[in-house]
């Protein structure tokens, strides 16, 4: 949604428009501090995008099995949260599941591990194939929360793309964030602070959206959306939640209290599940 009354400022990293959105600060102020964001996402982007050669990431998939690299912080710290999502998903988010098994490797065996103390990544495949596509632009907006918050800017709405959103603290005299959700006669707007709405779908990239457990495209042709406390994790679950079944998505709401999902179904109804349930009564 737009915001006409706060400087809005734009730029172009992750094959994306990011914005931000910050509210009670001079403008020359709240420019600065998004060149200072800008900066931090030109330089993750080099560091996390599968397609730029140098990054952490392309070297990862160049390793034969067995072989380890040292990588970065943020490379390691989206990773892990990849690989945490994954494990609460049972696999329905898995950025490596592209990836080539070694012969007789088991279904269910890792693909790669991680450790944090030596900052290594190690291969356990024949070719390891990672693509932070569904997590990295929600992780980007998490730092640059936290760049922000390093300008002492605690009031602002980022967002990447139109994928995903993350909302800090509102306006003054504001309950929330505006934000809407759902398509045409059945969206919604609802007012968020201190979390993150991401969304999946086909519109874009057409049937790009992969069931990791069963390897093949998923069924569900309507858009999915995950509310979560950062905007790595709502990037995350919201792929998880296009791959699940209703029955799965609602599960995993229950389970999770602190995790909403919104799904379309074919007459363009929301159905909500969890936390975002309570925002759309």
């Amino acid at each position: 949604m737009k915001f006409p009354e706060f400087p809005e400022f734009h730029h172009e990293a992750m094959a994306t428009t990011f914005t931000l959105v910050i509210a009670d600060q001079s403008v020359d102020y709240a420019r600065q501090a998004a060149t200072a964001c800008f900066r931090e996402l030109d330089r993750l982007e080099s560091e996390l995008s599968r397609y730029v050669e140098s990054s952490d990431i392309a070297r990862a998939n160049r390793l034969n099995l067995g072989e380890t690299i040292v990588i970065g912080e943020d490379a390691l710290h989206c990773l892990w949260l990849a690989a945490d999502a994954s494990l609460a998903t049972d696999r329905a988010f898995d950025c490596a599941y592209a990836s080539e098994r070694a012969p007789a490797q088991a279904a269910d065996a890792p693909l790669f591990t991680l450790d944090p103390a030596a900052h290594t990544l190690t291969s356990h495949t024949a070719q390891l194939h990672l693509d932070l596509g569904a997590i990295g632009k929600g992780y980007a907006l998490d730092r640059l929360a936290a760049v922000l918050a390093d300008w002492a800017i605690t009031c602002a709405c980022l967002h990447g793309g139109g994928s995903s959103v993350l909302a800090l603290d509102p306006p003054a005299g504001q309950r929330g964030w505006p934000i809407s959700l759902g398509e045409d006669r059945h969206q919604r707007v609802l007012s968020l602070t201190h979390c993150a709405l991401s969304g999946s779908g086909l519109a874009v990239q057409g049937e790009h959206l992969v069931d990791p457990r069963a390897q093949t495209t998923a069924p569900r042709r309507e858009r999915t959306w995950a509310l979560a406390p950062g905007a790595g994790l709502s990037d995350a679950l919201s792929t998880a939640f296009f791959v699940f079944t209703d029955t799965e998505v609602a599960a995993f709401c229950a389970a999770h209290p602190h995790v909403g999902a919104a799904l379309a179904h074919a007459d363009g109804k929301l159905f909500a599940h969890g936390a975002l349930a309570a925002l759309l009564d």
